[in-house]
C-alpha cells in the first residue's frame, strides 16, 4: 500500500534561521532557538508517526510499536488524515494511505472525508457565530424562529419551551439519536421530511420524549431542528450559511455540507468496510442529508484551521461564546456542541464521528491550546483513531488524558 504525506510547520514554511560560525572563512550558522524548536517539533512528529501501539497494548509503553501506515494495514483502513495543533499553532497536517483500496490515488491534507458527528461541533460554532451576530439567541423559544416547521405543542413544552441551548447540549428531549446514510441513487429527504419521518426519510418522526432541560439524551434529531432554525431565520440553504459565516472567513476551501457530494469535487476519500472493501458503489460514498448532524465533508487542513481558531481567535469566537461552547451545560455531558471532560490542565472538549464507513475524531485542550483531528475512510477507523490519539499524547507530551478514560459522567435529572 502506497501513501501520500504532507505536513506544515507553524502554519507555514519552516525557516532555517541565521548563521554565525565559519568553515574555511565562510560565515555559516549557529542554529537559532527557532531552528532548535523546529527540530524538536519534527522529532515529535516523527515519533508520533512511527510509534503507534495496538490499542490492546496501550497500558504497556514497552510494547512494540509501528508506523501509522502499519497500523492502518493491520486495521484495514485504506486512508487517513491527521492534523495536530500545538500551543495554538498548526504544526502538522498530513494524509496517509489511499483514497480507495482500488486506486493508487494518495490521501493528502486536502482530501475530503465524511466527518460524521464531528459535524455537530462545526454546527455549534456556526450557531454561536449567528448568536454573536445578534441573529439568534440561545435561550429563545425556537418556535419563534421556525417558519417551515414547528416544535409540536404538548405536555412537555407547557412550562419549558425548546431553546437552542437545549438543542446544542442534547437536553431538548428530542428523539432520534442518529440517522441512516443514503446510498448512491437513493432519493434524499428535505429537512422537514426528516423531522416528520416522511419518505424518503428512513427515520421515524423526530418528537419530544421529555421536558426540555430535564435530562440529556443525545439527539441528532435535535441538531436537525437547530439546522432548520438557521435556515428559516436567514432564508438560505444551510450550506450557504456555513460558507458565509464559517468556511469562507476561515479559508476552509475544501469543506462543504453539499449532499450528495458531487464526484467533480475531487480528492474524495471513498467508503470502506471493516475488511477494507470498497462500499457504496459505483460512486464509492454515501450521502448524509441531515447536514448539521452528520453531513460535513472536510479535510485535515481545513479542520486544523477550524480547531486553531476555536482555541485562539477571540474575534471570530468571543470569549463569551467560546465559554458557551466548552463549558458543560446543566445535566449534560456536552457544552454547546462538543462533549466536555476534566478541568484545569485536563479540560478537554471532544467529539467522535461515525457514519456508515467513515470514522473521525476532534479534540481540543483550552488550557494549552493543543488538539488534533483524525479522519478515516473505513468502518474500522474508530480503533485506529484511538491508537493515533494515544500516540499523539505521548509524542507531544500532552497533559490531557485520553478522553475515553474519563468515562461518561452521571447526572441527576431535574425534578
Amino acid at each position: 500500500m502506497g501513501f501520500g504525506r504532507q505536513f506544515k510547520l507553524f502554519g507555514g514554511i519552516a525557516t532555517l534561521g541565521a548563521f554565525s560560525f565559519s568553515i574555511g572563512g565562510l560565515a555559516l550558522a549557529e542554529p537559532t532557538e527557532e531552528r532548535a524548536n523546529i527540530n524538536d517539533k519534527q522529532q515529535q512528529i516523527a515519533q508520533f508517526e512511527g510509534s503507534v501501539r495496538a490499542l490492546r497494548d496501550r497500558a504497556n509503553k514497552t510494547a512494540s510499536a509501528g508506523s501509522i501506515m502499519a497500523r492502518m494495514a493491520e486495521r484495514n483502513v485504506p486512508g487517513a488524515a491527521v492534523a495536530i495543533v500545538q500551543n495554538g499553532e498548526i504544526i502538522h497536517s498530513a494524509g496517509y494511505g489511499l483514497l480507495s483500496a482500488r486506486s493508487d490515488e494518495q490521501v493528502d491534507e486536502k482530501t475530503v472525508f465524511s466527518a460524521g458527528s464531528v459535524s455537530k461541533v462545526v454546527n455549534a460554532v456556526l450557531i454561536l457565530r449567528l448568536v454573536q451576530a445578534g441573529l439568534l439567541d440561545l435561550d429563545e423559544d425556537v418556535n419563534s424562529y421556525l417558519t417551515s416547521w414547528k416544535v409540536p405543542s404538548g405536555t412537555f413544552t407547557r412550562s419549558q419551551p425548546v431553546t437552542l441551548r437545549h438543542l446544542l447540549s442534547h437536553t431538548s428531549g428530542f428523539s432520534q439519536h442518529g440517522f441512516p446514510d443514503f446510498k448512491p441513487g437513493q432519493p434524499l429527504p428535505t429537512t422537514v421530511q426528516t423531522l416528520d419521518g416522511i419518505k424518503p426519510a428512513k427515520n421515524r418522526p423526530v418528537r419530544l420524549m421529555f421536558e426540555p432541560g430535564k435530562m440529556m439524551d443525545y439527539s441528532g434529531g435535535g441538531i436537525t431542528v437547530a439546522q432548520l432554525v438557521a435556515e428559516d431565520v436567514l432564508q438560505k440553504p444551510y450550506e450557504a450559511i456555513a460558507r458565509e459565516y464559517l468556511f469562507d472567513p476561515l479559508g476552509m476551501d475544501r469543506s462543504t455540507f453539499a449532499n450528495p457530494l458531487p464526484e467533480t469535487y475531487g480528492n474524495i476519500a471513498k467508503a470502506h468496510s471493516k475488511r477494507g472493501k470498497l462500499q457504496a458503489r459505483p460512486r464509492g460514498y454515501e450521502s448524509m442529508p441531515e447536514l448539521a448532524a452528520s453531513g460535513l465533508w472536510t479535510s485535515s487542513a481545513d479542520m486544523a484551521l477550524f480547531l486553531k481558531v476555536v482555541l485562539t481567535d477571540d474575534e471570530f469566537l468571543t470569549p463569551a461564546m467560546r465559554a458557551e461552547l466548552i463549558t458543560r451545560a446543566p445535566r449534560s455531558w456536552h457544552g454547546m456542541g462538543p462533549r466536555i471532560n476534566g478541568d484545569g490542565d485536563n479540560h478537554v472538549f471532544h467529539h467522535g464521528g461515525a457514519n456508515d464507513h467513515y470514522m473521525s475524531w476532534l479534540e481540543g485542550h483550552p488550557a494549552s491550546k493543543n488538539g488534533m483531528i483524525i479522519l478515516t475512510n473505513s468502518e474500522a477507523g474508530r480503533e485506529l483513531g484511538y491508537e493515533l490519539r494515544i500516540a499523539a499524547g505521548e509524542a507531544f507530551g500532552w497533559a490531557v488524558q485520553f478522553p475515553q478514560d474519563f468515562g461518561e459522567p452521571k447526572f441527576q435529572n431535574a425534578e
